[in-house]
């Protein structure tokens, strides 16, 4: 069994509500280890229902019990407006594709700051309020939030041991990740794994291929895995790469 605690921040642009799923057993001796979860509105409960019945049988599932924190917003919308500004690396000019209901992109460019509010201020009130295990943290992200998962492995690897971009949008501003790209932190990263739809325009399988196969290439001392299973859209990706992933990255 699980059971949830849920916190507000201020932020500096704008509000967060997290919510912490713990698990209700003992400790173990090095401290849960935790998963953050970009986009906690959309997926925050599930990822916690699938963790909860999945972690029962740990011998058998490949998923040890885990303490989530669901990084969301206020409101009950799955994706809110402010993911896009929390997400996305900041340019001083954004050449950006029309929107499918030809509305303006909201504001964007505010990942720098969203990962010093990671940084400093939830990570650590979680491992001083929690018995976390500090050397078993993973970040996932679907979509935009795969892209900012990205863009921290870049700019602050130390921050995560695991890093789970699903469908990342690395097409983002005629993909400036890619810009970002640097040497890895070895001593504190573990794992990586990254999952794309095979179908569509294509374009999230080939970017994230791409991506894979560069990063362990050059990282051969790193655990990396791609998955691209068959059948699967934009959405339908989620339920079905999470479980993959984390038995890679908990293995």
């Amino acid at each position: 069994m699980y059971h949830k605690e849920v916190f507000q921040f201020s932020g500096k642009h704008h509000p967060y509500v997290i919510n912490v799923f713990i698990p209700e057993q003992p400790v173990p001796d090095n401290g849960f280890p935790v998963l953050y979860i970009l986009d906690g509105n959309a997926y925050g409960t599930l990822f916690s229902e699938m963790i909860k019945l999945q972690s029962r049988r740990s011998e058998k599932t490949g998923i040890e019990p885990t303490m989530l924190v669901s990084v969301g917003y206020e409101g009950d919308e799955p994706f809110q407006s402010n993911r896009i500004y929390d997400f996305t690396p900041f340019a001083e000019d954004a050449e950006l594709p029309a929107r499918p209901d030809g509305s303006l992109w909201p504001e964007h460019g505010g990942a720098e700051i969203f990962l010093d509010f990671l940084e400093k201020d939830l990570i650590p009130f979680i491992n001083e309020k929690y018995n976390t295990n500090k050397q078993k943290q993973t970040i996932f992200g679907h979509s935009l939030g795969g892209l900012f998962v990205l863009y921290t492995l870049f700019q602050r690897s130390q921050l995560f041991s695991h890093y789970f971009a699903c469908s990342p949008s690395i097409w983002w501003n005629k993909q400036i990740i890619l810009s970002y790209e640097t040497s890895i932190n070895h001593k504190h990263v573990k794992g990586l794994f990254i999952a794309a739809e095979p179908i569509e325009d294509k374009q999230m399988y080939a970017n994230g291929l791409a991506m894979y196969e560069n990063l362990s290439e050059r990282n051969k001392e790193l655990q990396t895995a791609f998955f691209a299973p068959e059948g699967e859209n934009h959405m339908s990706i989620v339920p079905v790469a999470f479980s993959r992933g984390m038995r890679f990255l908990h293995k």
